[in-house]
């Protein structure tokens, strides 16, 4: 009986379809990992181009003005040296030294915290105190959101909401972020639903500050859809 020849080195047939299924799943695999990396890549990318034009737009829109340079200069450090905290109690420590910075440095601080981010922020050219608006940041697919930031202790105080989301209404903001270091209390929730505004505060304005992580629920104000 005549035999099959084979040629040597070959293996069986399906030896041979398991090692093409083999390596298409491999190379499969590889492209995966790869395109994976590369949307990684293209976002850092984005966010470092974002964070360079923004530092480099307000720039230009600060300058001349020496009390809000040396602000921001010191709301860096201020980052820097919360971001070098690293005891257990860390989130507690951060909150602690937030709360004992000026209250305009604190203001600069959570801008260049959400320029860290990656997002385009617009530095306010005054102080305003009560009521204003600190600065604006462009949140994708949301729009210009109007940024407060209050230094408290204990709780929040209501009225300084209502103010922002006066202030919200009348220069037509899609949105506003409340951002504090002290308590939130329920009566505020139907003034922010209202006003389209989101609290940024404890472990989520750490995360912002140390982590480069905006974890936020962004609300619309009644009336604005989303972009």
């Amino acid at each position: 009986m005549k035999q099959a020849r084979r040629i040597k080195g070959d293996a069986p047939p399906s030896q041979n379809g398991h090692r093409f299924a083999g390596s298409r799943q491999h190379h499969a695999d590889w492209d995966a990992a790869w395109a994976a990396r590369f949307r990684r890549w293209r976002t850092a990318l984005s966010k470092l181009a974002i964070r360079c034009f923004s530092r480099w737009l307000n720039a230009g829109r600060i300058s001349g003005l020496p009390g809000h340079q040396r602000n921001v200069r010191q709301s860096r450090r201020v980052l820097r040296a919360v971001r070098g905290f690293t005891e257990p109690s860390v989130g507690a420590r951060s909150l602690a030294y937030l709360r004992a910075v000026d209250p305009l440095v604190f203001e600069e601080v959570v801008m260049s915290a959400l320029e860290d981010v990656g997002l385009l922020v617009l530095r306010s050219r005054r102080y305003s105190g009560d009521g204003g608006v600190d600065g604006t940041v462009w949140l994708p697919g949301r729009g210009w959101y109007a940024v407060q930031s209050k230094r408290y202790r204990h709780h929040v105080c209501l009225e300084h909401v209502c103010a922002f989301s006066q202030v919200l209404a009348s220069e037509d903001f899609d949105g506003g972020l409340f951002v504090h270091t002290g308590r939130s209390g329920a009566a505020l929730y139907p003034q922010m639903d209202a006003g389209g505004i989101a609290l940024l505060s404890g472990e989520r304005l750490i995360r912002l500050v140390r982590e480069r992580v905006l974890d936020v629920r962004l609300r619309a104000r009644r009336g604005v859809a989303a972009r």
